[in-house]
């Protein structure tokens, strides 16, 4: 039985591969200059013989170009920071928070500084012993809601005029202040359970925490625990070179993905495709299924980039950061994606919100409600705009259907995998709505539930696969474990 299962497996992953090489160069083939759009693309690289680069990824686009500004403050941190560990690493939150603030000024001005460091001290400050957690918790509300005021309804055309500042710099401070009111929750909450008698939780220690420049934009926002570290002593401390040796390594690892990702934007105009919501309703459904899946490749590949250059510097810094984003092509169940993705957000959640509302032995009603606050929360430090909203219940519903069919089917059946595959469907499409938009997530919707019942019937034998080449992936990494123990 368990060689016919191996055997069910390898068949799968083989079949799997087939269908994502074919539904690229179907998805190849749209990539033209027939699209909606296709004249306002980027150049592309001479080497592509004149063929245009897909720019329509706002958020990658804007990475690079912060990078090409401002790249040469990491190389300032490190060396700043390895001056610091070797002559007065007791002053390392000083010399963090210093140089964090010249940098705000000199990107910005006085103006988005004030705004910066009032978010500190406002959650720093007035927090009273009797209610102190009610008290964290109704600041962060309001800093979410002040946020989410001037980003759903005040943003471009008033607030930048205001703060003195262009477009660019007002997204670089909406995504810097969201950071930002993660890491005051976790600092505070820390700061409150430990007491007073723990070092490093003085208000120089938090803007250190904050204004850590590698972290600063795109992230991740790891909790305070992890960035701790960086004060305490190491029982086997890696020398300079050492740690100079994986920065680089890690940075030209950075450096390839991002290539990548510049180079397939080249022949794979996935989000200019996605601007053509005529063409996604009747396009071939091959094109259509591989759009979904590069949606996720690409996205995954950009924050394999913004996270691992953060994890690069930071662990050069001797902090205790996080694995890197696992990839969501072996991905088969959602739980697994929300842990191991964005594992510094997963930590957050799990431990200030989920296991703040239940434990692990707490009755049913009461963890479903607990990860409803989690996905509430989720859904209002994203944005509450409607995509938001949709992209969070399907997960929010979809996670609690995956624990039910692993509740009530062997680990290793095959009934796992063809009940698990109904929920994992779903799951999938949810995505397109944040990769996306609203509008783009309920075509894939339609055109799966609504349209011809084969259309359902071909994407459950592609996710079937899909599927189980993921338990193969597990099963794989699993054997691999137990050789090392």
């Amino acid at each position: 039985m368990a060689e016919k299962l191996a055997t069910e497996l390898i068949v799968c992953s083989i079949l799997y591969i087939a269908c994502l090489t074919y539904s690229f160069y179907k998805n190849y083939e749209l990539s033209n200059n027939t699209l909606v759009n296709y004249r306002t693309l980027e150049r592309g690289w001479s080497i592509f013989a004149g063929r245009r680069r897909d720019d329509f990824d706002w958020e990658w686009e804007h990475y690079i170009s912060f990078i090409n500004r401002h790249g040469a403050y990491f190389f300032i941190h490190a060396g700043l920071t390895e001056l610091c560990r070797k002559y007065c690493k007791k002053y390392i939150s000083i010399v963090l928070t210093i140089f964090g603030l010249i940098v705000l000024y000199r990107m910005y001005n006085i103006q988005v500084l004030t705004v910066l460091v009032l978010q500190c001290l406002s959650f720093y400050y007035g927090n009273p012993s009797k209610g102190y957690r009610r008290t964290i918790w109704l600041k962060t509300f309001l800093w979410i809601a002040l946020i989410n005021i001037f980003k759903v309804w005040y943003f471009y055309d008033k607030l930048n005029v205001h703060l003195n500042i262009n477009n660019d710099q007002l997204l670089e401070l909406s995504l810097i202040s969201s950071w930002n009111v993660i890491k005051c929750i976790s600092f505070c909450l820390d700061k409150h359970n430990v007491g007073h008698e723990e070092e490093h939780y003085g208000l120089c220690d938090l803007f250190g925490y904050v204004l850590y420049f590698p972290l600063l934009i795109m992230g991740p926002a790891i909790v305070y625990s992890r960035f701790r570290t960086i004060h305490l002593p190491k029982s086997n401390p890696a020398g300079f070179g050492v740690r100079l040796y994986a920065l680089a390594k890690r940075l030209v690892m950075a450096s390839f993905w991002a290539f990548v990702m510049l180079a397939g934007q080249h022949f794979l105009y996935v989000n200019l495709i996605q601007q053509d919501l005529l063409l996604l309703q009747t396009v071939n459904l091959w094109a259509l299924y591989g759009l979904g899946f590069l949606m996720g490749q690409f996205f995954y590949i950009k924050y394999v980039v913004f996270y691992g250059v953060g994890i690069a510097f930071g662990r050069f810094d001797e902090i205790d950061m996080p694995a890197k984003p696992i990839c969501i092509a072996r991905v088969n169940q959602y739980s697994d994606m929300w842990k191991h993705f964005d594992k510094s957000l997963y930590e957050f959640l799990s431990k200030y919100i989920y296991f703040e509302l239940c434990t692990k032995t707490s009755e049913l009603p009461r963890k479903i409600l607990a990860s409803l606050a989690t996905f509430a929360f989720i859904y209002i430090w994203h944005g509450v705009f409607l995509f938001i909203l949709i992209w969070s219940l399907i997960n929010w519903v979809c996670i609690l259907l995956e624990r039910l069919v692993n509740h009530c089917t062997p680990a290793k059946s095959r009934w796992r995998a063809i009940i698990g595959t109904h929920v994992f469907i779903p799951s999938v499409l949810s995505n397109f709505f944040f990769f996306a938009s609203e509008q783009v997530g309920f075509i894939y919707l339609q055109r799966t539930y609504t349209e011809d019942i084969t259309n359902y019937l071909g994407l459950y034998a592609a996710s079937y696969c899909f599927y189980q080449t993921g338990q193969l992936v597990k099963i794989i990494q699993t054997n691999r474990a137990s050789k090392r123990e």
